[in-house]
Order: C-alpha cells, then structure tokens, then sequence
C-alpha cells in the first residue's frame, strides 16, 4: 500500500499563514481539510482544546447510523471518502469525557485516527480525535464540522492529546512554534477590518506579524493551575492544558481589588465564547456597579454567557468610569481594558460586559474577546509562553 502521508516539510521552505475567522455566537470559526481527497470543513478555533475533534458519520458506535446523530445539514467529515484515513485504535484507546465543555453532561466519545490534515500551505499527517457521538443532535446543527484545538502541549502529552498545529509544526510543516491572534470588533478604528483581510479576525500559524506590533512584545511563562478544572472548564476525566498566566494584580483604576491568597489567581487565555466579557471577580464586580452606578437589567441576549448577573450604565457617563487594571508574573506592565471596551451596546442599552467565575475574590477567569481588544497575543508552543503586545494600527 502507498502511504498517502506527505513527505516531511523542511522547516525554511514551511511558511506562515493567516487563517481567516469568522465569529459566531459559540466563538471564531476557520476552514481546515481532512483527507485523501482532502475534504473542506469549517472548524472552530478553540485555544482550550488538545487536539482536532471532528465530527464523523459514526453515531453510538456504529458508521451507518449517522443521521440519528446529526442533522441532515449538519457538517461532518465521512471517513469512509478518505484513502488516508487509518485507525489508530491500536495506539490510543477510546476516550469519553462526562461532564466536558462541549455538551457538558452528556457523554463527549472520540476514537483516534490518524490522517492528512490541511491548514492553508500546511499539510502533515496528524493523530485527531474522530467523535462517536452518543446522543442526537439533529435538533442542533452546528456551524462547523469540528474543534481546531490550540491548548499547550505538554512534556508527558502524546499524539492524541497534542494540538494538530504542534503536532504539524514538530513535523517541519510550519515554520516556526508560534500562533498568534489579532481581532478586528466592532467599533474598532479599523473600521474596514483592513488588517484582518476584512475578516473578524486572523489566527496567524506558524509566524507572527511584527508590522501589527506597537512597542515590543512582552512573554509570560504559563503556570500549571488546578483549579481551572474546579471552577472553569470542568472535565472528568480532568484536563490541564490551558494558557494559563499568574494573575498578581486586579484594579479598577486605581482600586486595587483583592486575590485568592489559598490558591493565586489563574488567566486563562480563550478567545471562544466563555471568554467574552471582562474577567472579574465577584466582589471586584459588585465595586464596578457601585463605581459606575449601574442598575440591575433582565436580558433575553446578554453579551456573555456567565452566571452573573447583568447591569445597564448611562451611556453618557462611559468615559468616566475607571479601566480594568491586570498585571501578570514577570512584569510590572499594567494590561488594561478600557471602558468602551467592556460597556457592550445590547438593544440601545449600555451594559456591562462583565464575567465572572467563582465566589468573593478572584481567583480564575477568561481572557479572551473582551481582553482581546486592541492587543496582539502570541503563544509560543516551544517554550510555552504567552506573548502580549499593543496593536499598532
């Protein structure tokens, strides 16, 4: 038989890319390919998840049924179409995980395989995650086929719970361990989304764009922090890998607000939907509502999906309320999200897009869309560093 596997890249003829995204309500989503013939499926672009999840026609075991699974529209990657496609059951046993973050207490099944997969110049054979899905979700089609994970890897990681882009760039396929993100919102000077190819937003692989910089870019090491599977992403069996930076200041202006002393303060880098919203604890956003004389509101479509409760401002008075303060281990340098940054627009009311995780002080939350907002983020998969940067536009 012909592997139909790629010859390895060399690294200095490997070149970056900007993956386009699109947002959605569940986060960005980007085209990647799986297969021989390679078969185009959206994908969402997830920083939390350790490796490509994609849906397949396998429905409770069996290949045959997959429209009791899934909706007739529902993308989905056929296996059976690709002459690439190896099982890798052999390797890598079955894994379910209940609860997870994908349909939470319903049970998350995948089977490894392994196959050609394709991220704009790239191509390499990777080990991903082909989803037996175990309940129906024909009610629910999503919008993509499948979950781009972008999660650290780690020294004992094997293949099935590596990042497709760390498994293509140890391979030669990219040219260098970096992914970068840069977000063109709504409101942004760069009204046209110029510098985002007039997308969303643009996941760079394999590269950085220095001429988006402003100033230089500043690393952080990632911390192991535990308690992100206690009070953020709860999975059973548990999972670690999360660009997760040491918190050592919170304020609001000049207000300093306080931090878990039993357990330090974890911020975790997530650009999907659980990081919309400014990161705040619970007693640092009761000091928000009472600084900026918000009143309580209902909201049939909040601007985030936190369990907090949501607060309206006078719009007028914006200017004037304090920014949200963040410094990281490491460096002294004071991160900000300026109001107009975290006072969400929703039917001509102005609320506060706050998130909050936890009880009384902070202790870990989401730093992603809300954060995002005129800043360059870096993560380098060699080193495991975080890398944060003013956009230059």
């Amino acid at each position: 038989m012909v592997d139909a596997s790629p010859a390895r890249q060399r690294p200095e003829k490997a070149t970056s890319y900007d993956l386009p995204l699109t947002w959605s309500p569940f986060g960005f989503v980007g085209n990647v390919s799986i297969g021989t013939p390679p078969q185009l499926l959206p994908s969402f672009v997830d920083w939390t998840w350790i490796n490509q999840y994609i849906f397949t026609t396998t429905c409770q075991g069996d290949p045959e049924r997959t429209y009791d699974c899934f909706a007739k529209d529902q993308a989905i990657f056929n296996q059976s179409l690709s002459s690439s496609f190896r099982n890798q059951s052999a390797l890598y046993p079955s894994r379910t995980w209940n609860p997870n973050h994908f349909f939470f207490y319903e049970d998350l099944t995948v089977d490894h395989a392994s196959d050609i997969f394709t991220v704009g110049p790239s191509s390499s054979r990777i080990t991903l995650q082909a989803a037996d899905q175990q309940f129906d979700l024909s009610d629910h089609p999503y919008p993509f086929a499948g979950v781009y994970g972008l999660s650290p890897v780690f020294k004992t990681d094997n293949a099935s719970t590596q990042s497709p882009f760390y498994q293509a760039w140890s391979s030669g396929a990219w040219p260098e361990p970096f992914v970068a993100f840069h977000y063109c919102y709504n409101g942004s000077v760069d009204v046209s989304k110029s510098t985002c190819k007039g997308y969303d937003g643009l996941q760079t692989l394999g590269g950085y764009n220095k001429s988006l910089i402003h100033g230089h870019l500043l690393w952080y090491d990632i911390e192991f922090f535990p308690e992100v599977n206690d009070v953020d992403f709860v999975y059973e069996p548990a999972i670690y890998n999360y660009w997760t930076l040491n918190l050592t200041s919170l304020s609001l202006g000049d207000q300093v607000q306080s931090l878990n002393q039993s357990t330090g303060a974890g911020a975790v880098f997530d650009h999907a939907s659980y990081g919309r919203g400014a990161p705040l604890s619970v007693n640092a956003y009761e000091e928000l509502v009472s600084a900026t004389a918000a009143t309580s509101i209902t909201l049939d479509s909040p601007p985030n999906n936190g369990n907090q409760s949501f607060y309206q401002v006078d719009c007028a008075n914006v200017d004037t309320f304090p920014p949200i303060r963040y410094q990281f281990g490491g460096s002294e340098r004071v991160w900000e999200i300026i109001p107009s940054n975290y006072v969400e627009v929703v039917n001509d009311t102005c609320v506060l897009n706050v998130r909050t995780l936890g009880d009384g002080d902070f202790i870990v939350g989401n730093f992603g869309e809300t954060f995002a907002k005129d800043k360059y983020i870096v993560f380098d998969f060699e080193k495991n560093k975080v890398g944060l940067a003013d956009l230059k536009l």
